[in-house]
């Protein structure tokens, strides 16, 4: 895994882009699941961390002229309120993408809200015969926000977050430039209303390599029970899928009803979070459903608070009751 540490002088570019998407049913000359949206504008702002502030350096603005989806999908005109005549006054996509990894430049972080954005920008440069690899960590602050904000496990939009911190509405949302300066925003006030270094941790701890699939999935065989089906798994959560190596627990897998959770750690790739579901298939057998991903902040709380669970009221898990009162009550 890529890694920053964060200190003084360390650079974060907040991007975001927007990009067109083929007509269903419609035939084109190449597989579109090679290329589900052709981007059209990438907006991008950068901050230098100084003392615990974030200070705007620099700000990348530039529409892309699309050379495979040219009429825009319906959807993308409603929520761009742009126009098919606004497509051809962008540039090539080969210049617009050089000139804005030259803007990250080799040391710094991305920042999205969400995390599309570089897996289309990896997409896009690989269809057009670019180099997709980025080269630099990524930062998804929608869960820091969810999580700074008291609101941890939910997912809220841009504009929720603008609204939250009372961040003043210039520009109209969906705009690549305009949303990068709200999320740039945000972040700014993710640092202004929380202790420098918790933000920092948690920056440390959900920071990934976009060049490398972060998550991973396994479908276990039929078998007669639940328990047969999680220990089926076993040898999918212990062994690292990048490396091959074993995985060291950091947290013992345990089960809270038909789920099964664990953290495991792997000494080259970092710790991973696992998440394993018993399921059941139309003939009453069972089947694991397994996921294992880098583990960001979100997933050290999941998997901390589910410990906590089971540590409190066992294999059953919480109360329906208790469960029921909680949620009225938050």
């Amino acid at each position: 895994m890529l890694s920053r540490k964060i200190t003084d002088g360390c650079e974060f570019v907040v991007f975001d882009m927007e990009w067109n998407q083929p007509f269903p049913g419609k035939e084109y000359p190449f597989d579109v699941s090679t290329l589900t949206g052709e981007i059209i504008e990438i907006g991008a702002v950068k901050y230098v961390y100084d003392n615990g502030q974030l200070i705007q350096q620099d700000v990348f603005s530039q529409d892309v002229r699309p050379t495979q989806y040219k009429k825009l999908h319906y959807h993308v005109k409603k929520v761009t309120q742009k126009k098919n005549s606004d497509l051809m006054k962008g540039r090539p996509f080969e210049e617009v993408s050089r000139e804005f990894l030259e803007f990250c430049g080799p040391d710094a972080i991305l920042v999205g809200w969400g995390n599309s954005d570089p897996a289309m920008l990896k997409m896009n440069l690989k269809f057009f015969g670019l180099d997709d690899k980025l080269g630099i960590p990524f930062l998804d602050i929608q869960p820091l926000f969810s999580s700074f904000s008291g609101q941890r496990g939910k997912q809220r939009s841009v504009e929720a977050a603008v609204d939250y911190y009372n961040i003043e509405k210039n520009d109209i949302f969906h705009s690549a430039t305009a949303d990068a300066h709200y999320t740039g925003r945000i972040f700014e006030e993710i640092f202004r209303h929380n202790q420098c270094t918790e933000v920092i941790s948690a920056i440390s701890s959900s920071s990934v390599d976009p060049d490398i699939k972060s998550e991973f999935g396994f479908v276990g065989q039929p078998a007669s029970s639940a328990d047969a089906c999680l220990a089926g798994a076993s040898g999918f959560i212990t062994t690292c899928p990048v490396c091959g190596k074993k995985l060291d627990p950091k947290i013992e897998p345990f089960r809270i009803r038909k789920s099964q959770y664990a953290l495991m750690f792997c000494g080259e790739h970092g710790e991973m979070f696992s998440r394993t579901r018993a399921k059941r298939t139309k003939n009453g057998k069972f089947y694991a459903a397994s996921v294992l991903r880098f583990a960001t902040q979100t997933d050290y709380y999941l998997v901390a608070s589910k410990k906590e669970e089971f540590d409190k009221f066992g294999r059953e898990g919480k109360p329906a009751a208790e469960e029921q009162a909680e949620e009225q009550d938050s």
